[in-house]
């Protein structure tokens, strides 16, 4: 059972906080400063009964004892007195206060994750299985991954061609006018290469004809084809 007094969550909690209040190193703790203000704290506190609360009184027990250890300069127990009680040095005391102090300081940490974390929300992955045709394929000698490899290749040969400074204009891009735009080009030319769809450099530009060329290939208005490996990608319309 786990008691909260005033905000204390447990007597190492009050602890920390008087030492804290008195500006006391934890290295370097008042035993008898801090042990009368811990029982005073608990002899003023209405709230607390022994039932209820009976870890602030054993750990008033503790205190009373290291403190009468101290001013009597004893500084070895009996085997009775060390199954007794739990903190028999100053030692003892220091560790579980900063064992405490760091599992408080990483609640918050936790704390401010779970807050944050509380304002994204996921979606569950997808079922697409529903949007794929199975007879619909590139061509017998391309996959999507030619087509990938070339595009990778297209943008890095662009990117060398870049001027040292440029200036950056926004236009907006649709796949729908993009697809127009190449069956234009199609029914003019009739079969085109795959990179001279590629009229200008930029990164909008670039992903609206790509996925341009997937939608008109899915719909089976193009036909996609290479002669060899690592050939030219060529792009024909189909009749």
């Amino acid at each position: 059972m786990n008691i909260e007094i005033n905000n204390f969550n447990g007597p190492l909690d009050l602890l920390l906080h008087l030492v804290k209040v008195n500006k006391m190193d934890i290295y370097d703790i008042n035993i008898e400063i801090i042990t009368k203000e811990y029982i005073d704290y608990i002899n003023n506190n209405k709230e607390l009964t022994i039932d209820a609360c009976s870890e602030y009184l054993v750990m008033a027990s503790e205190l009373i004892h290291l403190k009468s250890k101290l001013l009597l300069n004893s500084n070895k127990d009996n085997e009775e007195e060390e199954d007794l009680y739990e903190i028999n040095n100053e030692e003892e005391l220091q560790r579980r206060l900063l064992e405490y102090q760091k599992i408080k300081e990483m609640t918050l940490d936790f704390r401010e994750l779970e807050e944050k974390r509380s304002t994204v929300y996921t979606k569950l992955q997808s079922n697409l299985k529903e949007f794929q045709d199975d007879n619909v394929k590139l061509s017998d000698d391309v996959t999507l991954n030619d087509l990938l490899d070339a595009f990778a290749s297209f943008l890095k040969r662009q990117k060398m061609k870049e001027p040292v400074n440029t200036t950056v204009t926004k236009r907006e891009l649709s796949v729908e006018d993009r697809v127009k735009s190449i069956r234009s080009i199609l029914k003019i030319k009739g079969k085109i290469n795959f990179l001279d769809l590629f009229e200008e450099v930029s990164k909008p530009y670039v992903i609206v004809t790509f996925l341009s060329i997937l939608d008109m290939t899915k719909n089976k208005e193009v036909k996609i084809t290479q002669n060899n490996n690592f050939g030219e990608i060529m792009i024909e319309g189909c009749n």
